[in-house]
């Protein structure tokens, strides 16, 4: 205990939590930097580059680390970069302001999921331990005066020191900045700051905006006499190369294979995490226009669809809708209170086993049916589906998918899909009871796809701009029972299928499904249309 005898002056604590963060944070930052400037050729860059960090990271602290806020600032900046620190290396994530939306939509289940070992030593090595430190060591009282010019002093050293690397490598620096923009979402603590403010501001943004009702003109025009059923499916990171149904060589579809399934073939996502994906998928907005202030504060086609006069009732089974199921019936499925099938995770056929009663109690009312599924969610692929879809073998047991083989981490993935192909054929199977006396159609889209170790990324939530494929291209089906299919011309959305498609065809694709009219719908936009 003699170390917590010894004192220090705010100042220096301050530098030497800059040096071990910055030391400690930035593992993939100079590994990925590294495989462009390789240390041998560029070492006086590379070194340049850690005192880049450290200078800027410091000099922020400084300015905002004072008297009694230090030790508290410097202990949640150790604990918070420890955990981005740990899911940087693992996971291969990048926490820029919609990471950080998904995180904090992301129940207590799903965080479960990415406990382990290895994330508790993270957390104690470079989270907890330091803090203790940080908290025990004696701070040195100067009079206001003396601290004020000691941390002048130090300041403007780090800004000196700043300039000074820039300019010595400044032809480095600009080259750096300008091809390699997705090597500054890995530093840490600093990029996961900058995003928090993005994130806070668009919180702000999105809470004082007030609400935009479109769609008032929204009416239900019947192209046959029957009443309509449409159940929409939220797939959960299902990518479309991984079904058997568009060519994938392992079995995962074999149920769908048996239907006359329309796939879509070259559906893309509107984002890559949950957060966003949802509520852009049934926003009027598309992609290039979709911010959640805007999107949030603005009715989306469930509105529509209601306003119109049908049924629309969400299931959920993920993490939440998102807030797009604020205005319309909502049932919660992820625990045994709601859902007979948890063993013990709560499996997404929970949802269908009381449907049919819903469904009855519509009497002739027209119904959208919004199930938003756990799905293909990781890292924990094992959990997500019952032992017996447990097909393709052998696994990957853990959260820590860098302790698997490439095979071990896409056979549990595989038997997730596997899982999705039991459970929309129930879907199907459902419908068909009811197409006696109802237009009855499916559509499933996932929110976005996912990495299986590809280039060394696993999850999703990579920024658009520099996400891989492999979490942009979704899986996407359409089934129409026989009387649907006189409504619509199977050949027309076969033709479509085969088209480049995004997630912006999916509000008046909805629209189109359910026969509702209204100024804002797009044809050309419209799945089922020529």
């Amino acid at each position: 205990m003699q170390f917590f005898s010894k004192k220090i002056s705010q100042v220096y604590l301050v530098l030497f939590v800059g040096v071990f963060l910055t030391l400690t944070g930035n593992f993939t930052f100079f590994e990925k930097t590294m495989q462009i400037y390789p240390f041998a050729e560029n070492w006086l860059f590379v070194i340049s580059l850690f005192l880049f960090l450290f200078s800027f990271l410091a000099a922020i602290l400084l300015l905002i680390c004072y008297r009694l806020t230090v030790k508290p600032i410097l202990i949640f900046l150790l604990i918070l970069s420890s955990i981005v620190t740990y899911s940087t290396n693992n996971y291969g994530i990048v926490f820029d302001h919609n990471m950080i939306t998904n995180t904090f939509e992301t129940d207590v289940s799903e965080l479960g999921d990415l406990m382990s070992i290895q994330f508790i030593l993270y957390l104690f090595f470079l989270g907890l331990l330091p803090s203790y430190f940080v908290w025990k060591i004696e701070i040195i009282r100067l009079p206001i005066t003396s601290q004020l010019w000691q941390r002048l002093n130090v300041f403007l050293t780090l800004v000196f020191v700043f300039i000074i690397v820039i300019l010595s490598f400044s032809k480095h620096y600009t080259s750096f900045a300008r091809e390699n923009r997705d090597l500054r979402l890995y530093i840490t603590p600093s990029y996961f700051l900058y995003s928090s403010i993005k994130f806070v501001d668009s919180k702000i943004e999105t809470s004082v905006k007030p609400f935009k009702v479109i769609g008032e003109d929204a009416v239900i025009n019947k192209k046959s006499d029957n009443r309509r059923i449409v159940i929409f499916v939220i797939g959960e990171t299902a990518r479309r190369d991984h079904m058997s149904i568009n060519g994938y060589s392992l079995k995962t579809n074999p149920l769908l294979e048996k239907e006359d399934i329309i796939s879509f073939t070259e559906m893309t996502s509107c984002g890559t995490d949950t957060a966003w994906s949802v509520p852009c998928m049934f926003s009027l907005l598309g992609r290039e226009n979709y911010s959640h202030a805007k999107g949030k504060n603005m009715s989306n086609v469930l509105d529509l669809v209601h306003h119109a006069g049908a049924s629309v009732l969400w299931l959920e089974n993920n993490s939440s809708s998102k807030s797009v199921a604020d205005r319309i019936e909502f049932l919660d499925f992820r625990s045994a209170q709601n859902n007979p099938i948890c063993d013990p995770e709560c499996r997404d056929e929970g949802m269908l086993v009381n449907l049919q009663n819903y469904i009855d109690e519509q009497g002739s009312n027209d119904i959208l049916i919004v199930l938003h599924t756990m799905g293909s969610h990781g890292p924990a692929y094992f959990k997500r589906y019952p032992k017996e879809f447990e097909v393709f073998k052998p696994i990957c047991k853990t959260n820590q998918l860098n302790e698997c083989s490439d095979k071990e981490i896409t056979n549990a993935y595989d038997n997730t899909i596997l899982y999705t192909d039991y459970f929309l054929s129930k879907v199907i199977g459902l419908l068909k009871n009811n197409s006696q006396v109802s237009d009855t159609a499916m559509f499933y889209v996932s929110d976005h796809g996912e990495s299986l170790g590809e280039g060394g990324l696993y999850l999703h939530g990579m920024p658009y701009f520099m996400a891989p494929d492999e979490q942009i291209e979704v899986a996407a089906f359409m089934w129409l029972d026989d009387s649907m299919s006189k409504v619509f011309d199977k050949n027309i959305i076969r033709e479509n299928a085969v088209l480049p498609q995004t997630h912006d065809n999916l509000f008046h694709t909805l629209l189109g499904l359910m026969d509702i009219e209204t100024d804002l719908y797009q044809k050309n936009l419209d799945l089922t249309t020529e």
